[in-house]
């Protein structure tokens, strides 16, 4: 649920992720994105400096506080994207049936391409589809030689300086993190996100990898895999197993694999998700109209509405936000679309997984008892709303993944744990404002604030639910309590 300044509390579930760009970087304009809906903040690592970010992300700090809003903060690294070096003019037209050389060392000659990776030739074999521009322009290899192979286009179109490449089903033998990476991941140890991405998973290792960086430097921030390979997909089981959120990028995903795939992955990757009590982003060209139109196509409603109704704990904006004209307008729009989406769509069940032991963050046996509890308690007592207390955000985890209809205001112990539940599904983060021992005195709090903004009253019941005890810390349990005519 959202908190909208202009009513006391919204009946959005669905969290939307907003990318930060030349569009939305002023305070002002991030003031009014929280007012229209954004929990999370995206900060593109592919653009811009660090001097940039660190602005950003202290100008995003100072807004959420004085909204008195937890907001959660999502670094996404750049990650080993290939792409084009600069061409003669910037601009190149390929013609169907034009023939190109990608080269290691350019030589000057006509129709010379390089590109940021360069052992990208070497990699490449007869027969090997090159994509350019997100697969707008496609070509395929007819010869090869060391440091150097020809390149025949086969669908026309052109090319600039810059844009990615794309080589489908292709083993490159390109590291997780770059340099850029590591220097970036420097950054985020002086600065605390809230989430790390980590671009072109292919493999669980990938994630082994930057784990070790992170507690290399001490970075508490929660790991989100973006799943745009193919190899991610077949290795999707290891990958749920040691990340803590997962991405649907679909915008390199529908080039590096048939675009018809792409639906039935998504599907897929949520349900498996849900399974392992992982949430999951829906990512990419959602609303991409926007970034020149103050509407979108109906096409675009549908695809936010089914990603809703499918169960997507949250949808991103990219390029809307980011350097398109109208980004409030298509925060708004989107909040629009998910609330019509949980309004007239029949709730969606719990996931019915086996449990997610062994993963990253497990939910012990008894915590996903305790809240299924809970929820059946809502239910049958048409409870106002649930307050659960919790110290690492797994009881909450299991209460989003419940996806109770009833409003929920997470309590947490520290602003790093309550910002990182910002993308949870149905769940409004508050910092507990007492120590851990005092858990009747926070959730007093939470119902006072509750009470303040119009989401429980006299008479109301509301379930409780405790995840953490300091003396201990294995037991949970679950209270019921009607609020006095007199209360708040």
């Amino acid at each position: 649920m959202r908190i909208d300044p202009d009513e006391p509390l919204a009946g959005v579930r669905t969290k939307i992720v907003a990318t930060v760009g030349p569009s939305s970087s002023d305070p002002r304009v991030l003031d009014r994105l929280l007012g229209a809906g954004v929990d999370v903040f995206r900060l593109n690592f592919s653009h811009g400096t660090h001097e940039e970010h660190s602005a950003t992300l202290q100008d995003i700090r100072r807004v959420a506080q004085e909204r008195d809003r937890e907001v959660g903060v999502l670094m996404d690294l750049g990650g080993p994207k290939i792409r084009l070096g600069e061409l003669p003019g910037g601009v190149l037209e390929c013609p169907i049936d034009a023939t190109f050389t990608l080269v290691r060392e350019p030589s000057g000659a006509e129709n010379e391409l390089t590109s940021t990776y360069p052992d990208l030739a070497d990699d490449l074999t007869i027969g090997d589809p090159v994509l350019f521009a997100d697969g707008t322009v496609g070509m395929e290899v007819v010869d090869h030689s060391p440091g150097r192979v020809t390149l025949r286009v086969v669908l026309p179109g052109p090319i600039r300086s810059r844009q990615g490449i794309n080589v489908p089903g292709t083993g490159l033998s390109l590291p997780s993190l770059t340099e850029k990476d590591l220097a970036d991941l420097d950054w985020a140890a002086r600065n605390a996100v809230d989430f790390i991405a980590l671009s072109f998973v292919r493999s669980g290792a990938d994630l082994t990898r930057l784990r070790q960086e992170l507690d290399a430097r001490g970075i508490r921030a929660k790991v989100v895999a973006k799943i745009e390979k193919p190899q991610a997909v077949d290795d999707l089981a290891a990958i749920l197993a040691l990340t803590d959120v997962v991405m649907v990028a679909r915008g390199d995903l529908g080039v590096e694999v048939d675009v018809a795939r792409v639906p039935s992955i998504q599907r897929t990757i949520l349900r498996e998700a849900h399974k392992a009590r992982v949430p999951v982003i829906i990512a990419t060209q959602m609303l991409t109209s926007m970034e020149r139109s103050s509407r979108p196509t109906r096409a675009e409603a549908s695809d936010v509405y089914n990603a809703a109704v499918d169960g997507a704990d949250a949808v991103m904006l990219s390029g809307e936000t980011a350097i398109g004209e109208f980004p409030v307008e298509a925060v708004r729009t989107m909040s629009r679309i998910l609330a019509e989406a949980e309004r007239t769509a029949p709730a969606a069940p719990p996931p019915n997984g086996q449990g997610s032991a062994g993963r990253v963050g497990w939910i012990s046996p008894i915590t996903e008892a305790v809240v299924e509890s809970a929820s059946l308690a809502c239910h049958r007592l048409n409870a106002a709303l649930l307050v659960v207390a919790t110290r690492s955000g797994r009881s909450a985890l299991a209460v989003s993944m419940q996806r109770n209809r009833t409003p929920t205001i997470a309590l947490a112990q520290t602003p790093e744990v309550a910002r990182q539940l910002a993308l949870l599904w149905g769940v409004v983060p508050r910092t507990s404002p007492l120590p851990a021992g005092e858990i009747d005195g926070a959730v007093d709090h939470a119902l006072c604030w509750g009470a303040r903004h119009g989401l429980v009253n006299g008479g109301d019941r509301v379930v409780i639910l405790r995840g953490f005890f300091p003396d201990h810390p294995t037991h949970n349990t679950m209270v019921v309590r009607e609020i006095e005519r007199s209360d708040g």
